[in-house]
């Protein structure tokens, strides 16, 4: 490659991150705080300023670390009065940090750059292995693809912890395809560092990464005889490789955790007395874990034992799940496959299957790499079909700059086209590049309640949960909108961990549920389709009642505004009549 066509490809790559930053930077003056940034703050000066991780162990710190330092600099730390000083609630203590010092714009922006590395070196992975695979236009349009993807800016504008795991998953999966291609030291000390950093930022990396690892082997099995052989380490030399990169994973993830180490039950706050039964473990793990609890040995980095002992007890606890107008307990196998069909850019999606031809071809080929991430892809889809959390498709994030590269190839691959119908491809691949171009701005800053035009007028009768479309990001706009309307008393049923004494938002009071209420009533979608308001579940027809009346206005995309008349003036139809949307 020469290095003026180096300098061009940098120069594209880095103008369409640019403008990806520049959306993502923003939309923080328009998107309110997300319903688990407080959770996430928390945890993250919890363990900088105080050493621990009690307030939220089910997601490994290296998150945290990324979105606590920012707030930490700027002088926050953990209450020493008030309810954040005596709560173990994440959202209480979580609010004290980013409200009662006065600076709550500030702390969540500088939590929310916490995350922007992330994004960077996703933006650099994806980067990497379609040019690797596909090329100069592959790579290109790779990126371009993957920075307009309403998904990717989504969680890459909001502190949550989705994109730390999607970035360095990725980055597992390549280190291993460049393990398996050429197992040297150099090649296993940077798989352990891939997976270290994957392991520390997610627990789904436990089960995504064995999976994409299992799938790269059967197509290097059934695709790699072509390839050129290279020298083949003897059972000494790659049990050395596999050893230094497991130590390396191991002494990032206890790294991570502060290396600390402690009492199994004094550190899960329990006694002789009240262990718990594991009845949702594997008979062998449940006996092996009473005889440690009862032995109360010293262990490296409690927080991930009881961690890992949350996450397994809340996915077999099959807890309750919403898809296309339904709730149902333990979710749906294909829940995650639909997530994808109706929340990504359908030309995206076309793209990532002409993408998936170019791979087979260039495997059948001999180059087996090529079909490596759509093995990934497939992989994680087969094993999530028996997960039973079914709660936002932002927990196989990774899918997506897997995808990417994918898509990516699939550019190269219609721009290549050597058929007859070559112009036609070409005439394809520009149609489908602008429609993805006017699907990334038809998001403008709504990227996390964003779904294709498969969703309809109402994607809220697809999906609502786990921030598929409500995460309480429109509650400042809600604010203005009661200003402008000189609006000073409102009843509330919302979706949002926000103290709500800390917003400009006139007098309010909660909704109580199936209790009808005159006036003005604001309801997000997630309330009204599952029963939620605030951090209370109540039945999903707990608002049926708001059934006959039309909302007046739409605020954001998940905030329904309503007049409701004096009971008196039930079936009038004034003020509440201006809008024909029926929820």
């Amino acid at each position: 490659m020469s290095s003026r066509v180096g300098r061009w490809m940098v120069s594209w790559a880095a103008l369409f991150t640019a403008i990806a930053l520049a959306r993502i930077l923003l939309s923080y003056k328009t998107t309110s705080q997300g319903f688990d940034e407080p959770c996430h703050v928390a945890a993250g000066i919890e363990l900088i300023d105080k050493g621990t991780y009690t307030l939220d162990d089910v997601h490994p710190p290296l998150s945290r670390w990324a979105i606590g330092l920012p707030v930490y600099f700027a002088g926050e730390r953990l209450p020493k009065t008030g309810p954040g000083a005596t709560s173990g609630d994440y959202n209480v203590v979580g609010n004290s940090i980013l409200y009662d010092s006065g600076h709550h714009q500030r702390d969540l922006i500088l939590a929310r750059l916490g995350v922007l590395p992330f994004f960077l070196f996703a933006v650099c992975i994806v980067f990497f292995w379609a040019r690797r695979e596909f090329g100069n236009l592959g790579s290109i349009m790779a990126v371009a693809l993957f920075t307009t993807l309403p998904i990717v800016l989504a969680f890459s504008s909001i502190a949550y912890s989705d994109m730390a795991a999607a970035s360095t998953q990725a980055a597992a999966f390549l280190a291993f395809v460049l393990w398996v291609e050429k197992k040297t030291t150099r090649s296993s000390a940077i798989l352990g560092i891939a997976l270290g950093l994957a392991v520390s930022a997610k627990f789904t990396t436990l089960v995504y990464v064995p999976a994409g690892a299992a799938a790269i082997c059967l197509v290097k099995w059934l695709f790699g005889q072509r390839a050129r052989a290279v020298h083949r380490p003897s059972l000494a030399q790659l049990t050395r490789q596999l050893a230094l990169a497991a130590l390396i994973v191991l002494g990032m993830l206890w790294g991570s955790y502060r290396f600390a180490r402690g009492h199994v039950r004094e550190e899960m706050h329990l006694s002789v007395d009240s262990l718990p039964t594991f009845q949702h473990f594997p008979a062998p793990v449940r006996t092996i874990a009473r005889e440690v609890m009862l032995s109360d040995p010293v262990i490296p980095a409690p927080p991930l034992i009881k961690g890992l002992a949350t996450v397994w007890e809340l996915n077999h606890g099959a807890p309750p799940s919403y898809l296309f107008g339904h709730i149902k307990s333990g979710g749906w196998w294909y829940f995650f496959l639909a997530g994808i069909l109706f929340k990504t850019p359908l030309a995206f999606l076309v793209l990532a299957l002409a993408g998936i031809l170019a791979s087979w071809r260039a495997a059948r080929e001999g180059q087996w790499t090529a079909l490596a991430p759509a093995a990934c892809v497939f992989a994680i889809l087969i094993v999530t079909m028996s997960v039973k959390y079914d709660a936002g498709i932002r927990h196989v994030m990774v899918v997506f700059p897997l995808l990417a590269v994918v898509a990516g190839g699939g550019c190269s691959f219609l721009w290549k086209a050597r058929q007859r119908g070559t112009g036609m491809a070409r005439l394809a691949l520009v149609g489908l590049l602008v429609w993805q171009t006017v699907a990334t701005w038809q998001a403008r800053s709504d990227t996390i309640a964003y779904f294709n035009e498969l969703a309809g007028k109402d994607p809220s009768q697809i999906m609502v949960m786990g921030c598929d479309l409500d995460c309480g990001q429109d509650l400042d706009r809600l604010g203005a909108e009661l200003r402008a309307r000189k609006i000073s008393h409102v009843t509330l049923a919302l979706w949002s961990s926000a103290d709500l004494g800390g917003t400009d938002l006139p007098h309010f009071e909660v909704a109580e549920p199936s209790k009808p209420a005159a006036g003005w009533f604001a309801i997000s979608m997630r309330a009204l389709r599952n029963g939620d308001v605030f951090h209370h579940t109540y039945p999903p027809d707990a608002f049926d009642w708001l059934r006959p009346y039309q909302p007046v206005t739409r605020v954001g995309k998940t905030i329904l505004l309503y007049y409701i008349p004096d009971r008196d003036h039930a079936t009038d139809s004034g003020s509440g009549r201006e809008s024909s949307h029926n929820p």
